[in-house]
């Protein structure tokens, strides 16, 4: 192949390249100013109904539809301009638990650049309670405690500590992170199907604080959410903003760059062939 013939496929290579761009597309969505005055059925886009076990030991718990002018607890994670969130109580004698359940459609994780995001704030936990999520292979819900079954990673505040926690392949992890009442914004995305990279914001005004990369747990794609509330007694734990995009690799129509290097391949082959012209005379 001519020299000039190089030259023009390779301006056009890096006119495909500078032209590519990742696109994030939203998969599925939802939060708590998609419902009226219950927290059930199936809001948003993109996921299934919602699922709830209950066990009332001694005391009391459940789920409900959280308001900011009834919960002087729940402060930045309610939706505009409901300003609501999904609440949670687990509280009295004996130990109290709730669980929620949220399957992922045909939109399970299980590929790299697959994110998941959720939004999560609690008060003070009595010692041996904990509040937090877990992600999911399958979507079992069958009885009280299947919150964990086939669990991938899980993130949660344990009672009587005082960081955060994390539950994954490389077993308990101390994040480091001091509990907050200003609640927090997470982002989980898959860096391989074993592999994962968590993002940790502040609610207040969602400001970076940390991110982690580390290995799942067991195996299998990630097709389910479940929210816990474990005798947290002290106060409620909320739960808002689900949603799962992926990064999209789009190229879009012929740009100013690729416009740009085909005209200099043009004016490279114009300029060949007149010097050619000018050696045959």
């Amino acid at each position: 192949m001519k020299i000039k013939h190089l030259i023009v496929l390779s301006l056009i290579n890096l006119a495909f390249t500078f032209s590519s761009q990742a696109t994030l597309m939203t998969l599925a969505s939802d939060d708590a100013n998609n419902y009226g005055d219950q927290w059930q059925g199936n809001g948003g886009i993109g996921f299934d109904d919602w699922h709830f076990n209950t066990d009332s030991a001694g005391g009391s718990a459940g789920g409900f539809l959280a308001n900011k002018n009834n919960n002087g607890d729940l402060n930045h994670i309610a939706s505009n301009p409901s300003d609501n969130a999904w609440g949670t109580y687990a509280n009295g004698g004996g130990f109290n638990q709730f669980e929620a359940y949220r399957g992922f459609s045909s939109n399970s994780l299980t590929q790299a650049g697959d994110i998941f995001q959720l939004s999560f704030e609690h008060g003070a936990i009595t010692q041996g309670g904990s509040v937090g999520f877990v992600l999911r292979n399958q979507n079992i819900h069958n009885a009280i405690g299947d919150y964990n079954q086939l669990s991938r990673f899980e993130f949660g505040f344990i009672g009587g500590g005082q960081h955060y926690s994390i539950f994954d392949g490389q077993g308990v992890i101390d994040t480091g992170i001091d509990y907050t009442d200003a609640g927090l914004n997470l982002t989980f995305t898959l860096l391989t199907p074993d592999l994962y990279q968590l993002d940790i914001f502040n609610a207040f005004d969602n400001s970076f604080i940390q991110s982690r990369n580390g290995s799942l747990n067991g195996s299998g794609s990630i097709d389910s959410v479940s929210l816990y509330n474990r005798d947290a007694e002290l106060a409620n734990a909320y739960f808002n903003s689900l949603s799962i995009s992926q990064n999209v690799v789009a190229v879009p129509a012929p740009s100013t760059w690729l416009l740009l290097c085909l005209s200099l391949g043009v004016l490279l082959i114009s300029n060949q062939r007149k010097l050619t012209a000018r050696s045959d005379k």
